[in-house]
């Protein structure tokens, strides 16, 4: 289905200089020179704000520099507020100066840790660069069931050493690039609103991961972050040239700013990781959907849907007053143009007869009641029914997904986690270990979202540069959450990622994700 693209322009809101010049000073970006990190595996807390604290008494509670807390919020130069939850670093460092590891033939004496409320035996072995097993045979007798908060832990001596690299600043308090750092490095900047909603502090940080992940394989990256409240501090950014010189942007949550990032000079790529963008006049070849249209995805799954059901009845499954979502409506439409069978049936009332043995039931909208009702008119008939879902359905709840299996269910999707294979409990570990808390139960998971979003593009333009995009078939698509396939769109030159899977809940076994 064509999208029209309007041909108005955006008109580019302006500050006077003094109020540009104010947003600038409070909102500090954040460098991280990755290949001489500063985060280097190194655990990272969640603090939230108690009465009658300031980010100096906190920074001080945590024995770390002021500088570094508001590295990791810059948000917070503006004010924080009781409730606010602020990422603080374990590591104490000075205002002036980064650690980082760098490899030595020398060994360090065994620390003690004291453990934290939240800490795990595995998060501890990651903050100080150690395998677990090798914690774990420096304190016999101790294991996850029997690590308690307060509990002094030895540290073993690690293979390392540690130096300092000096980060000096600008006049706006905008790290700046160590003069050792090589030319090849690949150029983030990243606009994000940080106080705004959870979600995109999550995405944040499964960033951060995802660029570690990316250190340890030799790449190296200087990753830039400006808090992004409103359209006003975004266009003050723009107007100040800070997209300049960036080989990737990452950002915007609304229609305004994706029009404007767009819209500016001087960068490489712009990837648009959450909103489905419409009315861009022209992406000039460097703007990137990572979520497509929910219409560019309908496009693909119904004729994958005929394909893959050729020759079973489609039953649609509705109670009074149900409306038809749109994937339905063109899956309807299909079946009728092809001349291929298909009829509907209205549930909530139990079981309901005259369903055959190879029908493939689709519920006409993601509700879960209407979900439930369907699964309750195919009753115990399961043997060779198919019950087809929708996107949705995975934010339902581990017993939901269970009852699936019962159906033997597919469901089409441009996300899916498992997380049970080794890989998601890795990340899960990992995530946890960093930052004190675990993964929001989300569709999508936004933690995931930003670690397989640097994993893939950050990997992509270190291998190939600005011609990534034309060497897709050599870049690795191993996202935990969601693969990329980028078809160019000749209407607005823009990039769109148009992978989905067919999820499939088999009645015993791996749940499995088939991509198209």
């Amino acid at each position: 289905m064509p999208h029209i693209h309007h041909k108005t322009k955006y008109r580019q809101m302006t500050l006077s200089d003094t109020c540009r010049r104010a947003l600038l000073l409070l909102s500090t970006a954040l460098l991280i020179y990755v290949g001489a990190s500063a985060q280097g595996g190194r655990r990272i807390r969640e603090h939230e704000v108690q009465r009658e604290e300031t980010v100096y008494s906190i920074a001080r509670r945590y024995g770390v520099a002021i500088d570094k807390v508001y590295e990791l919020n810059p948000w917070a130069r503006q004010q924080i507020k009781v409730g606010d939850k602020l990422l603080i670093p374990s590591t104490p460092a000075t205002p002036t100066t980064t650690s980082t590891p760098v490899a030595s033939s020398s060994s360090q004496s065994p620390k003690k840790h004291r453990v934290e409320t939240g800490e795990t035996l595995y998060g501890i072995s990651r903050s100080y660069g150690i395998d677990l097993a090798d914690l774990l045979r420096a304190n016999p007798g101790v294991t996850s069931s029997t690590v308690k908060v307060g509990m002094e832990l030895v540290i073993p001596g690690t293979k390392g050493d540690s130096a300092t690299t000096t980060a000096p600043k600008s006049d706006e308090g905008e790290s700046s690039l160590p003069s050792q750092v090589a030319a090849s490095q690949t150029r983030i900047l990243m606009l994000l609103p940080l106080k705004k909603d959870k979600h995109f502090v999550e995405f944040y940080e499964g960033f951060l991961l995802g660029m570690y992940q990316l250190k340890k394989a030799g790449i190296s990256m200087q990753l830039t972050t400006l808090d992004v409240p409103n359209d006003e501090a975004l266009n003050a950014y723009i107007d100040a040239g800070k997209l300049r010189g960036k080989d990737l942007v990452i950002g915007g949550v609304t229609e305004g700013q994706i029009r404007a990032i767009s819209a500016a000079a001087g960068y490489n790529y712009y990837i648009i990781p959450f909103s489905k963008a419409s009315h861009l006049e022209t992406g000039e070849g460097r703007v990137i959907l990572t979520n497509a249209h929910t219409s560019t995805i309908i496009d693909r799954v119904v004729p994958a849907f005929l394909q893959k059901y050729k020759g079973r009845e489609v039953i649609f499954a509705s109670r009074p007053g149900d409306t038809e979502d749109g994937f339905v409506s063109q899956l309807r439409s299909a079946l009728s143009h092809a001349g291929l069978p298909f009829r509907s049936i209205q549930v909530g009332s139990g079981a309901v007869g005259g369903i055959s043995s190879d029908a493939v039931v689709v519920p006409v909208s993601p509700d879960r009641n209407l979900a439930m009702a369907t699964m309750a008119a195919i009753g115990t008939r399961t043997s060779g029914v198919t019950l087809f879902g929708h996107p949705q359905w995975q934010a339902y709840g581990s017993q939901f997904q269970q009852s699936l299996r019962r159906y033997n269910t597919t469901i089409y999707s441009t996300f899916f986690f498992d997380p049970t294979l080794a890989e998601s409990k890795d990340f899960l570990s990992q995530f946890t270990g960093w930052f004190s808390h675990k993964v929001s139960n989300s569709y999508p998971k936004y933690s995931v979202l930003g670690y397989d979003l640097a994993r893939y593009f950050i990997r992509a333009y270190s291998m190939y540069g600005r011609n990534f995009i034309n060497s897709m078939s050599s870049i690795p698509s191993d996202g935990l959450q969601l693969d990329f396939y980028l078809q160019r769109s000749d209407e607005a030159n823009v990039y769109t990622n148009t992978r989905f899977f067919f999820v499939h809940y088999p009645s015993s076994g791996a749940i499995t994700r088939e991509a198209h």
